[in-house]
């Protein structure tokens, strides 16, 4: 279980859920998670609307390289060791998830991977990273200096799983 922390009451919740594969690798889920909220009283809400990737970007172009690499539209802020998903980029090689490698604030290249052609479009998104998003406010239920619970669900290739937080409306 994580600590979002203290939200204040009648602002918004922002938490990270990171989802993973069942070797524990952060990998997209089937469908954008789940989740709900549990108050003293039971569920307070659930949802799945607010759920959103966290980090994500466009693809200007696809390098012919070895190993291959990403130029995208604007600074990506990735760092070396973070595992992204592309997806429609027009080199079939550089389409799936990979660990990548920093190679300037608009380039990262996609570790393990061979020249397949130069493509462009697509996307990116840091794999398995999603934002919850939802409204903490009285008029929802919410008591100041109450606990609540979040517990995401989400699926991947048909099995299961999850993850609970917990966060202190304040």
């Amino acid at each position: 279980m994580s600590f979002l922390g203290f939200i204040t009451l009648e602002a918004t919740l922002k938490g990270t859920a990171i989802t993973r594969s069942s070797t524990k690798v952060p990998i997209n889920t089937d469908a954008l998670p789940t989740y709900r909220i549990y108050g003293p009283n039971g569920l307070m809400t659930s949802g799945t609307g607010t759920a959103s990737f966290r980090d994500t970007g466009s693809v200007a172009t696809t390098g012919n390289t070895t190993p291959i690499q990403i130029n995208t539209s604007a600074a990506h802020g990735l760092t070396t060791g973070t595992r992204v998903t592309t997806s429609g980029t027009g080199v079939s090689a550089a389409n799936g998830s990979f660990v990548i490698t920093l190679v300037d604030t608009d380039t990262f290249s996609l570790d393990g991977t061979t020249a397949g052609g130069a493509g462009s479009g697509g996307t990116w998104n840091t794999a398995g990273l999603y934002l919850i998003s939802h409204a903490i406010t009285s008029a929802n239920g919410y008591e100041a200096g109450t606990t609540y619970t979040i517990l995401v669900s989400y699926a991947i290739s048909s099995t299961s799983g999850g993850d609970t937080y917990t966060f202190i409306a304040a």
